[in-house]
């Protein structure tokens, strides 16, 4: 959430003192005295939000906040909203012993190569607290054994899971007060392991871990934990009753990550650019946490350091990968997701707040509320509500429909994606039919895996012939959407005397690429291939399939016929 005050570097750190010291700051501090009111009720509170959405700064800002320090750290927020508040919260300030572990690096492609960087971040942690070694208040000598194993990286795995205890009692002991604990990005080794295949096992490390931290702690003050998901409550947070979780569907916090619209507008009066407030929300609002509009607050900046030029500085690369695998299969329900989303068409009813890797193992045909949960919690999609107050989902923004284009789907399509489509875009745009066809002999060379691709053996009947196209034109439509910044694609819908396949409607009708019409074809044998080609384009012109693209004002109106022999395909064009 910080540019720099002459507009020109970008701090990639999160450390609030040096921001605040030496950036230009949006004020979130009022999020400290909402935590304070709100600990009572809820002595652990959880913040779900996307990555790069705020959360490691301010878990920073309430480090430096509450933490009992030899420095004086109040210099820091006595030009900010939360000074302005009182006693009751100025008071808390410098107060408390503070936990603080930060897990977004807790990341390999083992259980113990993991586990060994979660060592290394408590180690660093205990070792902070060079007080509580030898601290004659620490009246057991056994804690001050396991400290010392913690710090040296030598403790077992059950020391460990009750390490989080272990530094709040030794705390509250040499301290006197109850400690606050802070843990950031706490998701982050949990769906590393689920990506490679050991869950089970960090599961039960953490469940023990916040368990024994957090459930039955009587020396911890509050604790505030960040991740971008919500891991369903029956996996991690096993018995915490009073666990406060605030995701982006809250309305409560929901101001407190991101650049709401008052602080955009403020940030571009101050920076001498209100004329830029259009192209921001179109590139970077969209998201609504609760009902609060919400800007992405890293692309924002970036915006401002990359001399106002629009373009994709988000990625949000822990969603991104989960998504790639849970879609790397597509059926056609997908493809028509992916398709209305990129056309502004919402997925609607409800959609979890947890995410259960259980189900996310379920077979693609079986639930998707599953996937869609992940893509709400990674900012993917952002739930809107209609006049009647029901939610339904969307892409935020012109940069997340960018990301979908660009990394997603691509991905889904083939290992080299990005090139395929960019060649098919150009082969529409040449009107070259034998370029057409090479692109899509590679592309099926390289993604064939994917589906499986039966041969005809015997002529048409109306329910083969719906089976035989479908991977095929699921196939396709992977490429329609990565030309979505140019033509709108229209699938199966009704046209003249019947229901084209795919059709591709210019979004610019006066520019350089025509409109298309392509039907889809399986051949019994290669050597029908050439027939059935031909009965295809006389079917496009026999049944009117043109007449939508015609009354839409197209005037260039290219036709094709693709048929399909397994991994052979033949691309003819109407003369």
């Amino acid at each position: 959430m910080a540019i720099s005050k002459d507009g020109r570097e970008f701090s990639l750190d999160c450390d609030f003192v040096n921001i605040v010291s030496n950036c230009y700051f949006v004020d979130k501090s009022l999020f400290l005295r909402d935590l304070i009111d709100g600990y009572p009720n809820h002595p652990s509170m959880l913040f779900t939000r996307p990555r790069r959405f705020g959360k490691s700064l301010n878990i920073s800002m309430l480090q430096t906040f509450f933490e009992k320090t030899d420095e004086d750290n109040s210099i820091y927020f006595k030009n900010l909203e939360i000074w302005k508040c009182g006693e009751k919260y100025t008071s808390e300030q410098g107060k408390y012993p503070v936990i603080y572990l930060d897990f977004k690096e807790c990341e390999s492609d083992t259980f113990e190569g993991t586990m060994t960087v979660i060592k290394d971040t408590l180690a660093v942690e205990f070792a902070r607290h060079k007080e509580l070694g030898r601290s004659r208040r620490v009246e057991r000598a056994h804690d001050r054994k396991i400290y010392k194993k913690i710090t040296e990286m030598n403790a077992d795995a059950d020391e460990l899971k009750k390490s989080l205890s272990l530094l709040c009692r030794m705390l509250y002991a040499h301290h006197g007060v109850k400690p606050i604990i802070l843990i950031d990005e706490y998701d982050v080794p949990i769906q590393n392991a689920y990506e490679h295949k050991f869950y089970a096992e960090m599961t039960s490390f953490f469940r023990d871990f916040l368990s024994a931290g957090l459930k039955v702690n009587k020396d911890l003050h509050f604790a505030v934990i960040t991740g971008a998901m919500r891991i369903a409550k029956a996996s991690i947070f096993t018995g915490l009753n009073n666990l406060g979780v605030y995701s982006v569907l809250d309305d409560k916090y929901s101001q407190y990550f991101g650049f709401t619209k008052d602080e955009i507008i403020k940030i571009l009066d101050d920076f001498g650019h209100p004329e830029k407030f259009d192209e921001i929300c179109e590139w970077y609002d969209g998201y609504h946490f609760g009902k609060t509009d919400i800007f992405n607050p890293w692309s924002v900046s970036r915006y401002f350091i990359e001399d106002f030029t629009p373009a994709r500085y988000w990625l949000n690369s822990s969603g991104n990968t989960i998504i790639k695998e849970l879609l790397k299969n597509p059926t056609e329900k997908d493809v028509d997701m992916l398709r209305g989303l990129l056309n502004d068409v919402p997925i609607t009813g409800d959609i979890s707040e947890e995410i259960s890797y259980g189900d996310l193992n379920m077979t693609v045909g079986d639930s998707r509320s599953a996937i869609y949960s992940v893509m709400l919690a990674t900012g993917y999609l952002t739930a809107e509500y209609t006049q009647l107050g029901f939610r339904h989902y969307v892409i935020p923004n012109e940069e997340v429909k960018k990301i979908y284009r660009d990394e997603i789907i691509t991905h889904i399509w083939g290992g080299e994606g990005k090139g395929f489509a960019k060649n098919f875009k150009e082969a529409l745009a040449s009107r070259d039919a034998k370029m057409l066809e090479e692109v899509m002999k590679d592309a099926l060379g390289a993604s064939v895996s994917g589906f499986d691709l039966p041969k005809k053996i015997h002529e048409d009947t109306p329910e083969e012939k719906i089976y035989m196209e479908k991977p095929y034109h699921t196939f396709v439509e992977g490429f329609s959407f990565a030309i979505d910044d140019v033509y709108m694609v229209r699938s199966n819908e009704e046209s003249g005397l019947g229901r084209f396949d795919i059709a591709y409607l210019p979004r610019n009708i006066s520019g350089i690429y025509p409109g298309v019409i392509i039907e889809f074809e399986v051949a019994t044998s290669k050597e029908r291939m050439n027939p059935e080609a031909e009965e295809a384009l006389s079917q496009i012109d026999d049944k009117m399939y043109d007449a939508k693209l015609l009354d839409a004002g197209v005037k260039r109106i290219d036709k094709y016929a693709m048929v399909f022999y397994g991994k052979e395909v033949k691309v003819v064009k109407k003369a």
